[in-house]
């Protein structure tokens, strides 16, 4: 039993099931009666070995034995948790395959049922149902709460109370289930509630989970940008208290689901590296394939890494999945293959036969639809495909409430208070489309100056694809103007990024341009 131990706190999850399964042998029959304490602490090892080592019939086979003979609420707490998280194999055909968590199990209701009947159990009121207004009162109330409460004393203020705090964690394992299961105002509820508790009752271990989820919320209802980045900032810092390196990887990734998006990207990309890293050493699959996954999104993002290394990271990862059987983490990554293949060489020589599977594109509860379309539109406008990445931006929005266009200028007073955000991320992009905008206007002077400064800014930012449609687009415009030379300079410019970046096709779509200048000849130029 000590050498499982020490196998677990050195995340040799599948050395550890062994050294305990032998353990467990050398027990008398009746064990659970005369060593129960014993039999209890191995059992729950056990199952958590079995767990990381992806053996998830043993495990719950060995959780619903604990749950059987454990002798009161408290010790059935642990058990009730690691079971609403493990992860047998998917059923592709099952209705709740989409669920990037607790799909990958195929068990998202299961999940949500036994979190639910848990804290009713402890004391808890869940709601079969929540008003949108209700929701909307207790977002600003919540953040009311935390501005009064958020300081020294409140942070050394620790929660006692040991069944309180598997109350936070059956909350936040519930969100995250209503999260694939249940409208997105249900989601903000249960994560407002959790985050109220807490305020309440003092910091633990699981408090910078808490406010990471509520940063999202925060996020997501657009209301206060500033104060999001705010909460999740001290979270992470709030997490630095704890020895919490096991989360540390599951911490990150909802900081960067959150809030990443206003930090350079390449911070991000950089940070979710380590977070896979650390959550496959520590035996936790799950949360290593969602890194990778956001991990594959800020790359392409970013064009921090070449395409073709990136498609190799990809095919890495597919590899892995092999072994920890994740068919929703390979739902994912085999659509972000598709698209790092399609801007290499249209998939020409990069594609495989595996392919994204799309389910039932008319169900509005098929999250995976939402991914393709974003997917879609994000190959289409690389590849020049006008009229595609707009059927398909529209297919997008359609699945959005209220979900609509906007005008050009909207969009710009839109990127204008982005940017006040994530500089990083948003100036060149908003220099290109005012560049754009003033290029169609003929107002010459204004988009000379802000294509140059589209191409400095994404040049800055380290965003060499970006650079490269900077260049591309500021070619086109001379190009039209009739200002042949500096079309040239900055096609070639446009050249010289695609290359870097890794996309052929993009190369190919300038050297279309740079051979019809030879074709003219030099006296043109």
């Amino acid at each position: 039993m000590a050498a499982g131990k020490m196998a677990i706190d050195s995340c040799r999850h599948k050395t550890a099931y062994s050294y305990l399964e032998v353990a467990s042998s050398l027990l008398p029959n009746d064990h659970w009666e005369s060593y129960y304490v014993i039999s209890l602490r191995l059992s729950f090892m056990m199952a958590s070995a079995a767990n990381s080592s992806c053996k998830y019939d043993e495990a719950e086979i060995i959780l619903q034995r604990i749950l059987k003979e454990a002798r009161c609420t408290k010790d059935k707490l642990p058990p009730y948790l690691l079971l609403s998280q493990i992860q047998p194999p998917t059923d592709t055909n099952s209705s709740y395959r989409l669920s990037p968590v607790f799909q990958a199990q195929g068990k998202v209701a299961d999940a949500y049922g036994t979190c639910s009947s848990i804290l009713t159990q402890l004391g808890e009121t869940i709601p079969d149902s929540v008003d949108y207004e209700i929701v909307g009162a207790m977002i600003p109330e919540t953040l009311r709460k935390y501005d009064e409460v958020y300081c020294d004393d409140w942070l050394g203020k620790k929660m006692e109370d040991y069944t309180l705090r598997y109350v936070i964690r059956f909350y936040l394992q519930m969100s995250q289930a209503a999260f694939f299961s249940k409208a997105p105002h249900i989601v903000a509820y249960f994560f407002c509630k959790v985050a109220q508790l807490s305020l309440e009752n003092g910091v633990c271990q699981h408090t910078p989970q808490v406010f990471l989820q509520l940063s999202h919320i925060i996020m997501r209802s657009g209301n206060n940008i500033a104060c999001a980045h705010r909460i999740a900032k001290n979270a992470m810092v709030l997490s630095e208290r704890f020895n919490l390196s096991d989360q540390m990887a599951q911490l990150s990734l909802i900081f960067i689901n959150a809030v990443g998006h206003l930090e350079w990207f390449h911070a991000g990309v950089q940070r979710l590296r380590v977070c896979f890293d650390s959550a496959l050493s520590s035996g936790n699959a799950e949360m290593g394939f969602f890194c990778a996954l956001q991990l594959v999104i800020f790359s392409i993002l970013s064009g921090e890494k070449e395409l073709t290394l990136l498609l190799k990271d990809i095919d890495y990862y597919l590899h892995l999945l092999e072994t920890y059987k994740s068919e929703i983490s390979k739902k994912y990554l085999l659509s972000y293959r598709e698209t790092v293949s399609m801007l290499i060489d249209k998939g020409e020589a990069t594609s495989i036969e595996a392919k994204e599977y799309l389910g039932d594109a008319n169900d509005p509860g098929n999250k995976f639809m939402d991914t393709y379309y974003c997917q879609q539109v994000l190959r289409n406008f690389w590849l020049g495909y006008g009229e595609r990445c707009r059927h398909f931006a529209q297919k997008g929005f359609a699945r959005i409430p209220q979900g609509r266009f906007k005008e050009v200028e909207e969009i710009i007073e839109s990127m204008k208070v982005a940017v006040k955000h994530a500089d990083s991320n948003i100036r060149n992009k908003l220099e290109l489309l005012q560049a754009e905008l003033h290029g169609l206007g003929a107002r010459h002077n204004k988009a000379v100056a802000l294509y140059n400064a589209a191409i400095a800014s994404a040049k800055k930012s380290k965003f060499i694809h970006e650079q490269g449609l900077a260049c591309e687009r500021a070619g086109l415009y001379y190009k039209k103007m009739g200002f042949a030379r500096d079309a040239l300079v900055h096609f070639q410019q446009a050249h010289a990024c695609y290359k870097e970046w890794g996309s052929s096709v993009k190369v190919g779509a300038i050297q279309r341009e740079l051979d019809g200048f030879n074709s003219i000849g030099t006296s043109f130029i």
